[in-house]
């Protein structure tokens, strides 16, 4: 046969030829018209999804606030740094780059070999490195940069409790970070990163620039929080207490200066959140009440018992036997017998309604993410032996921050003042966004009953229970307290040592509060609560130094002029107010008590802000001026009850 020969088709290959070319035409017109379809009909879908892969939105995170004391100096800062890395198939100059790594980042040969090697896609340069090292880096092509922002404190442990702190996602943890995040967060920007085939960053683009946080000014002295501190320390270790608090406060501004606790294992500011009994440090409250309710005369005697009396069927107690004893001597040697002869002469609303008045029982509103209240039982759920418990410092409970404050009301002519821990914030952009005022709460008692019950502190320091806070150069006001430590239900165990005095005592530029918690060595606040506190004083005042530098960072402030001063002794702090302040509108309104048993009116006018003054008992039936009234915080409203003014009384 010839091999040339066409063999034939056969009808039956003949359909199968067919077949194959029908389905090769109709693959060819459908892979057509998918390319049609993705290059013409969807191409503007599948372009944004390339666009997409090879580029992504990413948060520029914005610059923290600073958090700086009263004189500027930096308590919490955010430290920028870069992260490096090198994409070296986009390097031009190899050798440039090279010498530049070497010159700029100090990079072993090594290193600088890798980042240059064009087999490699992606290099990560070890650490972290300054801003400048970056901005010199950057003109180089292939080098790439992540700006990294870290919470810095550059003195460490140093007032961490009140400060807080944030974690290293950002995110604020407990403190002035976390009370304040809203402002010291600021809001994060947006760029663009453009990756290439290797899914590697190839540079980014700014979208919107991030803005940074504000800083806060705050009132604390570094140089005191130092100071105080150290203090604390020493007398922890010298008394083998287990945990404690010194507080300094300025009585005419109501400025925080200096907080430190201890507490074991514990990280929140104790002085805030840990309310306990007070024991006799509450006892100038209690006479400033008889004072101005004009309970009580300077010269009358009260019977000691010998150191003990029986009442109500308990028995009290005092450290030492005394016959009798005169109003003064009860404070100046805090008779626990004579104390509460004396306030038996008030009703329990009226002692109610002094404690309010200085703060007990109420938190005091400092900048703060939490604060405990304390206790203050209504007067209606006062059994007899209450009467007797509360005005020498127990079945009530403060915070040691609360106590402090009272007292300053003292020192302050009896005013009370709202805290003051954050001073201003400034805007990034230098703009003070607002400055808090000195604010008062209200008159806590008349100015001649503050300086009437001053004038005995300082008797109680002079020769009382509170010698060894003895000044030579400074007349010091103070009282001693030693308390019971509730534990498992009872009073077992330890004990609470505290002293809280102020200085000068003639013009008040100081409250210093010292509180130690199971101490070993002594268990009265007179021998090792008062020793710390004359330390303390002394430290801050060595070498007739002033309490502060008194030089003042931040503009528009200006520290105290020397012929401001009245002694040679001041704490120099800078006046916070100027034409920006911006006052918040403080007014509150007479609620509507009428028809209310006294004690609920009572509490009712005290939760808004105002002073009553009760006449009467029982239930209320008549209000002066009448609700809805709108009065200053702290203003006196006449509360009248059912029964006669002098029900009640012992």
């Amino acid at each position: 046969m010839n091999a040339n020969m066409r063999v034939p088709l056969t009808p039956m290959h003949r359909r199968r030829l067919r077949a194959l070319l029908g389905a090769f035409a109709a693959g060819l017109i459908v892979l057509l018209g998918r390319a049609f379809q993705v290059q013409v009909l969807e191409h503007g879908r599948w372009a944004a999804i390339a666009a997409e892969q090879q580029r992504q939105r990413v948060a520029l995170p914005a610059r923290r606030g600073a958090i700086r004391d009263r004189a500027g100096r930096p308590l919490a800062l955010t430290r920028e740094s870069y992260r490096l890395a090198v994409a070296p198939r986009e390097v031009r100059d190899r050798t440039g780059l090279a010498a530049a790594l070497r010159r700029e980042l100090g990079l072993p040969p090594a290193w600088v070999a890798r980042a240059v090697d064009r087999r490699r896609a992606w290099v990560v340069l070890p650490g972290r490195y300054e801003p400048e090292q970056w901005r010199r880096l950057r003109r180089w092509r292939g080098v790439h940069g992540e700006r990294v922002l870290e919470r810095f404190y550059p003195y460490g442990e140093l007032a961490r409790s009140l400060l807080g702190g944030v974690d290293a996602d950002g995110r604020a943890r407990g403190g002035l970070e976390q009370e304040f995040d809203s402002l010291l967060a600021g809001r994060p920007g947006e760029a663009i990163v453009r990756r290439g085939p290797d899914g590697r960053p190839r540079g980014t683009v700014p979208v919107r620039p991030p803005q940074d946080g504000a800083d806060l000014w705050v009132s604390l002295d570094l140089r005191l929080q130092d100071v105080v501190e150290a203090a604390l320390d020493r007398a922890l270790t010298s008394t083998g207490a287990q945990g404690g608090d010194i507080l300094v406060v300025d009585p005419r501004t109501g400025d925080l200066l200096a907080a430190a606790s201890r507490r074991p294992g514990g990280r929140a500011w104790a002085a805030a959140v840990e309310p306990v009994e007070p024991g006799s440090t509450l006892k100038p409250f209690v006479f400033a009440a008889l004072l101005a309710r004009g309970r009580l005369r300077a010269h009358e005697t009260v019977d000691g018992e010998n150191g003990q009396w029986t009442w109500q069927g308990r028995t009290v107690r005092d450290v030492h036997p005394y016959a009798r004893l005169s109003t003064l001597d009860v404070l100046r040697v805090s008779s626990n017998v004579g104390t509460i002869k004396l306030a038996l002469r008030l009703r329990p609303e009226e002692l109610y309604i002094a404690l309010r008045a200085f703060g007990f029982g109420t938190p005091t509103g400092i900048d703060y993410p939490i604060e405990a209240a304390g206790r203050l039982p209504l007067p209606a759920r006062w059994t007899s032996w209450t009467r007797a418990s509360v005005p020498i410092g127990y079945e009530i409970s403060a915070t040691p921050l609360q106590l402090v404050y009272a007292y300053a009301a003292l020192a302050r002519d009896g005013i009370l003042l709202e805290p003051r821990l954050v001073l201003a914030a400034r805007e990034a952009g230098g703009h003070w966004r607002w400055e808090r005022p000195v604010q008062p709460v209200r008159q806590a008692v008349p100015p001649t009953v503050a300086r009437t019950l001053t004038g005995w502190l300082e008797e109680v320091v002079r020769g009382g229970t509170a010698t060894e806070a003895t000044l030579a150069t400074l007349r010091v006001a103070g009282k001693t307290g030693t308390a019971r430590r509730v534990r498992a239900g009872g009073y077992r165990g330890g004990y609470t040592a505290s002293f809280v005095g102020y200085l000068p005592a003639e013009a008040p530029r100081a409250v210093v509060l010292v509180k130690l918690d199971d101490p070993r060595t002594a268990i009265y606040g007179g021998a090792v609560a008062a020793p710390v506190f004359r330390e303390v004083v002394q430290a801050l005042l060595a070498e007739g130094a002033p309490l502060r530098p008194p030089a003042a960072v931040p503009p528009t402030r200006a520290a105290l002029a020397p012929a401001d001063a009245p002694g040679p002794y001041v704490f120099a702090v800078a006046p916070v107010a100027s034409p920006r302040t911006q006052q918040r509108d403080r007014s509150t309104r007479v609620p509507d008590v009428v028809g209310l048993p006294l004690h609920q009116a009572v509490h009712r006018l005290l939760r808004a802000g105002l002073r009553p003054q009760i006449h009467g008992v029982w239930r209320a039936i008549r209000i002066d001026p009448p609700a809805g009234t709108p009065l200053a915080p702290g203003a006196v409203v006449h509360l009248f009850g059912e029964g006669p003014a002098d029900a009640g009384l012992p």
